[in-house]
């Protein structure tokens, strides 16, 4: 019997182990394309001559009628950069996509039960012996923690989202300084918007997040009701 327990908390400490493994490498990929994307954007600025340091600056020169040059090369290399990016988050939903909904799906659960508890919890507090006070406190502390994960993996998802449309912009005005034959070759390429999916169930963004949450709230109000 000793032994049966051990080997099952020995593969409860594997997947535990295996879980918090890929959220780490799946979260590490998106933050390394969110900063590319930041890079790519700085750099492209830059092509432009006289180095231009802000968007605004772009904005100016695309609109002013004068002479600018702009580093033709360079902005072919920065587009397959940018390219290459892209490919990164589409093969990171094909990789890590199944795995993504089910962890959602895990935490949606986690946060409902831990809330479903706390208020529980709470409506009887008068009558709580020390101990599960204790454990009303720890239970919502949990809900938190268990709400700021996806919270974290959301935001940073959103915000290479939103990287990878600057860049998308700064290109646009950079065409109004390039020559014709430039243009029609590279930077008029169709680019879809860069998003991490969940195998095509879903996007992970801070939508997402939302959505999880007025879910759980909905539920915990749902159990609530009916227990009353």
């Amino acid at each position: 019997m000793r032994k049966a327990s051990g080997c099952l908390s020995s593969i409860v400490m594997f997947f535990a182990l295996y879980n918090l493994v890929w959220q780490i490498q799946f979260f590490g990929i998106v933050l390394v394309v969110s900063d590319h994307m930041g890079a790519i954007r700085k750099q492209l600025l830059r092509s432009v001559r006289q180095p231009l340091h802000r968007e605004a600056d772009l904005e100016e020169a695309a609109t002013s009628g004068g002479q600018w040059w702009v580093a033709e090369c360079e902005i072919r290399r920065l587009q397959r950069a940018r390219l290459a990016l892209h490919r990164v988050a589409r093969l990171c939903g094909q990789h890590f996509g199944l795995a993504l909904s089910l962890s959602m799906l895990n935490r949606l659960l986690q946060v409902v039960c831990t809330s479903y508890s706390t208020v529980l919890m709470v409506k009887h507090w008068p009558h709580l012996s020390l101990g599960l006070r204790a454990m009303a406190t720890t239970f919502g502390a949990l809900s938190v923690v268990e709400a700021n994960c996806p919270l974290a993996l959301c935001s940073v998802c959103t915000s290479a989202a939103d990287r990878a449309v600057r860049v998308g912009l700064v290109l646009d005005k950079i065409q109004f300084l390039l020559p014709s034959r430039v243009t029609s070759r590279s930077l008029q390429l169709a680019v879809e918007n860069l998003r991490f999916s969940a195998a095509g169930f879903f996007d992970l963004d801070l939508r997402l997040f939302v959505a999880l949450i007025g879910t759980s709230v909905t539920y915990v109000i749902i159990l609530v009701q009916l227990r009353s």
